[in-house]
């Protein structure tokens, strides 16, 4: 009784397996969507200057 949430925890780990085509690490970071021209760093879509450096993207 006491394991009894090992079986729809495990059911969500094999969903989100599959869904992530085999793998997890991916599953789980987000995906930088571009970088910063001058330092390199990731920056996402919507920001106007790099918090980094502050190049404007």
């Amino acid at each position: 009784m006491f394991l009894m949430w090992i079986i729809p925890l495990a059911l969500i780990v094999l969903v989100v397996y599959a869904v992530s085509g085999g793998n997890l690490v991916n599953a789980v970071k987000p995906a930088a969507s571009r970088t910063c021209p001058n330092c390199h760093q990731p920056a996402q879509a919507d920001w106007k200057t790099c918090p980094h450096c502050g190049q404007t993207l």
